[in-house]
């Protein structure tokens, strides 16, 4: 049975409900604010969505809802918006298809939204924590999204703040296609296919996140795929298979990134333009960069200054002072190249044998390979805050040369080496 709620009223009624099983589904279709104590819960019947907000500036706060049809070509959810300035706080979504899905909507708002799927099961039958469809200026601070397909979904959706999230057992944590002017900014991103993903997307700003332990042989901190103009600043990548793949970069910043303990810390294809690299550590990693020869792709150097790399710290000399190591660092192996085409391979690539191969073929060149070169290393560690929020390892998922019962190197203020124990603790489809 479908509750539709009309008030006549000119101004937003205000409904306080119990603690206790409310049946839906529900329509907002005047405008509607929903106060719930703790224990109130709007349990729709398995079939559509839950409850449909139609109505503008309605607000609904501290409700517990679930019980979802699982139609996809219908996007039952267990909130569906269709209407501008509606207010999401504190609202708990279970047993839904998908959470929260939005649609042709402005200035919306979503605090403290918690999604949680079906754990386990097909990636097919699950829909996406959050999805936001031809939206714009929407604020979404602090969800918590676990067991979805993909944590929040962009499509055409410009100008939308994620912060505060906390994003796991996903796909991609956070997913753009065609949604420009986009920020996100302090979010943690972990055990996921890749922390987030950014596709056809213009001027979309990283800050300050930190993607972490997104560690199976084909998985990713952050992917950056045809993105014209991105901003990826101040965050850390700690433990995935592979910290950042760049394809079809334009005009990018990658700046002040902790890049640590990864199997291969940037993927760098040739098709890139006008990207730079500067100001970031590389540390602990299994293999630091695949590719970034190619002309014109990428620069490594801004302002007289590279990027610190801690296998040219511990071989190279800084005899003037500058801060700058006195000889260019060949940041690209041979051996990652195989390792990324010859999988089977890999063990044995990340043999003591190999790598001791790996640093005579730096000192010596004998293959034709076209890779990143930083003309100006820095001798020291740049300063980096965002790992503060660096989360446990799970066990066995180390990404890079780190084994279990270690403990990783984090850089952090001073450019010290802080200690943070590792408890026990796939390209984009």
């Amino acid at each position: 049975m479908l509750l539709a709620l009309a008030l006549l009223s000119g101004g937003p009624d205000t409904l306080r409900w119990a603690a206790g099983v409310h049946p839906g589904p529900l329509v907002l279709s005047r405008p509607t604010v929903i106060l719930a104590e703790p224990g109130a819960v709007l349990r729709g019947g398995g079939h559509g969505t839950v409850l449909t907000i139609l109505a503008a500036g309605s607000v609904v706060r501290g409700l517990t809802i679930e019980g979802s049809g699982r139609d996809p070509d219908h996007y039952d959810a267990g909130v569906k918006i269709g209407a501008d300035s509606v207010t999401l706080d504190h609202v708990t979504i279970r047993e839904s298809l998908f959470g929260v899905y939005v649609e042709r909507v402005r200035e919306a708002r979503l605090s403290y939204v918690t999604v949680t799927g079906r754990e386990g099961g097909r990636e097919g039958d699950r829909g996406d924590g959050i999805s936001f469809y031809a939206s714009k200026s929407i604020v979404a601070d602090h969800p918590v999204i676990s067991w979805t397909r993909d944590g929040i979904y962009f499509s055409y959706s410009d100008s939308v703040v994620v912060s505060n999230a906390r994003v796991s057992h996903v796909r991609f944590g956070l997913h753009y296609m065609f949604s420009h002017e986009n920020r996100f900014e302090r979010n943690v991103f972990t055990d996921n296919a890749a922390g987030a993903v950014i596709m056809n997307s213009r001027h979309v700003s990283v800050t300050g996140n930190v993607f972490a332990w997104n560690a199976g042989s084909r998985s990713y901190g952050l992917v950056l795929q045809t993105a014209s103009d991105p901003v990826v600043a101040g965050n850390t990548f700690v433990g995935n298979g592979v910290g950042v793949f760049f394809d079809n970069v334009i005009r990018g910043d990658f700046r002040d990134n902790l890049v640590a303990a990864n199997w291969l810390g940037l993927e760098l294809f040739a098709n890139s333009e006008n990207t730079t690299v500067a100001g970031n550590a590389m540390t602990g990693n299994t293999f630091d960069v695949s590719g970034g020869g190619a002309p014109g792709a990428y620069q490594f150097c801004r302002d007289g200054r590279g990027n610190y790399w801690s296998r040219a710290a511990r071989d190279g000399y800084d005899l003037d002072g500058n801060g700058v190591l006195d000889t260019p660092h060949p940041a690209s192996s041979p051996l990652a190249e195989l390792a990324l085409t010859r999988e089977s391979l890999r063990p044995l690539l990340e043999s003591p044998a190999a790598h001791t191969l790996d640093l005579a073929e730096r000192t010596i060149p004998v293959f034709n390979a076209i890779g990143a070169v930083d003309s100006c290393p820095l001798a020291k560690s740049p300063v980096f805050t965002s790992a503060r929020e660096l989360p446990a390892a799970p066990a066995a998922r180390l990404g890079g040369t780190l084994t279990q019962g270690l403990v990783g190197a984090v850089l952090t203020l001073g450019a010290a080496v802080v200690l943070v124990g590792l408890r026990r603790s796939e390209v984009p489809a």
